[in-house]
């Protein structure tokens, strides 16, 4: 069975914008003015990047899927942050629950592979801006801790 057919339109756009909310999620963890423009060219440029390196099928629809939409989908998840910033964090961790539940459906690499990108995705946005000067602030690390907990990739501490 084609990848693609193992998730419902539902799942699957919530798979197309997560890699957009797990950028935004760090964003907001350390706001860097200075840094923004850095972190959204990371945002833009890491996830088809990365899918590339990732060798997984997955990985490659899901990006191919999100790029010719990326506009849409980052407004979609800008103005998500807009009408809750203080829930928008907890909204992206649930999504990361979701889509967790959702790959237990698909081949085992397959989902660590999507779970990893996401992750990758998140660290090279956190990496593109210092905030007071450091490159992986640990608001950024306790972000990606939350999410990583949330896929399922880490226990709990």
């Amino acid at each position: 069975m084609p990848i693609r057919e193992y998730f419902g339109d539902d799942d699957w756009k919530n798979l197309e914008s997560l890699p957009y909310a797990v950028s935004i999620t760090v964003m907001a963890a350390a706001p860097s003015l200075l840094g923004a423009w850095g972190e959204t060219r990371a945002m833009l440029e890491e996830p088809p990047r990365l899918a590339a390196a990732s060798g997984s099928e997955l990985v490659g629809l899901v990006s191919a899927g999100m790029q010719p939409r990326a506009g849409e989908l980052i407004k979609e998840q800008q103005n998500l942050m807009k009408q809750d910033q203080m829930g928008y964090r907890s909204r992206t961790i649930a999504a990361c629950r979701s889509a967790a539940t959702a790959l237990a459906t698909v081949p085992p690499d397959e989902a660590e592979s999507y779970k990893r990108w996401l992750l990758q995705i998140g660290e090279k946005v956190a990496l593109a801006a210092k905030e007071h000067g450091v490159a992986f602030s640990d608001p950024e690390k306790a972000a990606l801790g939350e999410i990583a907990v949330a896929l399922g990739l880490q226990a709990e501490r």
